[in-house]
Order: structure tokens, then C-alpha cells, then sequence
């Protein structure tokens, strides 16, 4: 009996122990400290910004965290490295490098770390400004606000048109009140609109031509077939001389499709004829 208490007592040890550790690891995490030069930094969203009182409040995994700006405060935003106080919002991720004197905290630097999602679009509202993505099964529903940017291929600007159900899209985004918010679309894979000549389900290659000639293309493993403007369709479900746009990434010269739908009236040219590699 004696044994088995002491056991218990040994095994609770080790239990709380490791809580502690795992506690002291976390707390590391959100804050780290440079010995040499006395700056630490704390990572998290933030959840106000008061550029009056230039005073910035982030909110970490566990706790939060108020920041007092120093007059000579560096902003890094987005890529833009002049940024300004005023530039800071609700919903951002940031890293902080501060000073803490007694207890106070001054901020020297703000360095915003983007939130990304990638998926396929399972639906877009344009009226309601809603998209969700799906990602292994889980899904995702972002707001979409009347600037956020849609980047096609080749660092091209495009809009909410050219994206479409099945694409497979990267979402940076912001958390203001929790709720994911949007603030680019990129969807850059080309697109081949031709006729579909060819099918070959143990190969899971397609082919469709133009007047120019055919191309053929590998279904990626996550490719969505979209059937009555829902993904989940299978190849089977394709027909030979149908119409088909065919969204592709090319791969040192084999073309990987990962979405594939009936062709828009308005898409009848390939947008991938300005890249040599999506040439057959």
C-alpha cells in the first residue's frame, strides 16, 4: 500500500511538472526576451488602438497586453515599411518588440505576420460579401469588404468575378471582433477554356483543344469537378465535346488542374499564354 501511494505521489510529481513546464514553455512562446538588449516581444491580435493616448492593446493566446507607442515607434504593415500609427486597426496579428519598465510596457516596434487560410471555394455571395472555403473538410466563412484585393496570376489585378466555386484561392485575413475579414484573394492559377476531347480515369488525365490544338492535363489530387455549379463532381460526370474552362497550375511543363467547370460565356481566350510553360 505504501508502495503504491508513493507511486501516486511520484506520478502526480512528474504530472504537475510537466503542467508547469508546459505552462513556463507557452509563456515563452507568447513572450521572449533579448538578454543582450533588454527588448522583448509578444505576438497576438490586436483588439484596440487608441492613436490619442498612442496606446495599443494585442491580445495573445492567453493573455493581453497594453503597449504604450514610443515617439519613435517603427510600423511595418502589409509590406510597407513607413507605415504610422494611424495605420494599425482591430484584426490585425502583430509582433511587438518592447521594453517593459516597471511594469510599463513601451513599444519600439509594431511588425504586422499575415493570416493566411487556402482552400477551395465552396460558395461565394457577392450580395451578402461572403466567402467560404473548404479545407479538409473544415470550413471557413470570411467577410469580404468593398476593398479587399483579388491578385491573379502574374500579380495581375482582377475582382470577385474571377473567383468562382472549386477555385482554389489563399485568403489573407484580419480578426477584428473574432470574425475572419478578408483583405486579399489570390487566385492565380491559369485557365484553358477549350472543348474536352479525351477522358482516361486510370491515368485521371483529361484533354480539350481549340482551334489552336489540345492540351492535356494531370487532376491534381484535391481537384474539384464542378457539376450544376456545386464542387464534388468526379470525371464521370464529364462529357465528351462539352465546353470546359480548366483552372491549371503548370509544373515544369505538366500541366496540374485543379478545378474543372463549365466554360463561362465570358472566358474564351487562355489566360495562360503569356507563360511559355503552360504550353503544351
Amino acid at each position: 500500500m505504501k508502495t503504491n501511494t508513493k507511486g501516486i505521489a511520484i506520478g502526480l510529481g512528474l504530472l504537475f511538472g510537466s503542467c508547469a513546464l508546459h505552462l513556463r514553455a507557452d509563456e515563452q512562446t507568447a513572450v521572449k526576451q533579448d538578454e543582450k538588449t533588454n527588448l522583448k516581444t509578444f505576438s497576438g491580435i490586436i483588439t484596440t488602438v487608441d492613436a490619442k493616448e498612442k496606446a495599443v492593446r494585442v491580445k495573445g493566446t492567453f493573455f493581453s497586453k497594453t503597449f504604450n507607442v514610443a515617439d519613435q515607434c517603427e510600423f511595418t504593415l502589409g509590406g510597407k515599411t513607413e507605415a504610422k500609427l494611424d495605420d494599425l486597426r482591430a484584426g490585425q496579428k502583430v509582433r511587438v518588440t518592447y521594453k517593459d519598465a516597471s511594469g510599463v510596457l513601451v513599444a519600439n516596434r509594431f511588425v504586422q505576420e499575415q493570416l493566411r487560410y487556402s482552400g477551395a471555394v465552396e460558395s461565394i455571395d457577392p450580395g451578402k460579401r461572403t466567402l467560404t472555403l473548404r479545407h479538409r473538410g473544415f470550413h471557413k466563412t470570411f467577410s469580404l469588404p468593398d476593398d479587399c484585393k483579388v491578385v491573379l496570376r502574374d500579380d495581375r489585378n482582377g475582382s470577385l468575378e474571377d473567383v468562382k466555386v472549386g477555385h482554389h484561392v489563399t485568403v489573407v485575413y484580419e480578426l477584428p471582433g473574432h470574425s475572419p475579414v478578408a483583405r486579399a484573394i489570390a487566385q492565380t492559377s491559369a485557365t484553358f477554356v477549350g472543348t474536352l476531347d479525351a477522358i482516361d480515369a486510370s491515368t485521371r488525365t483529361v484533354k480539350a483543344k481549340q482551334l489552336i490544338g489540345d492540351k492535356k492535363f494531370n487532376l491534381a489530387d484535391n481537384c474539384e469537378i464542378v457539376v450544376n455549379g456545386k464542387p464534388g463532381g468526379s470525371l464521370s460526370d464529364l462529357r465528351l465535346g462539352e465546353k470546359l474552362a480548366l483552372s491549371y497550375d503548370p509544373v515544369d511543363g505538366v500541366n496540374v488542374v485543379t478545378r474543372i467547370a463549365p466554360a463561362d460565356q465570358s472566358a474564351v481566350t487562355d489566360t495562360a499564354k503569356a507563360s511559355p510553360r503552360g504550353q503544351k
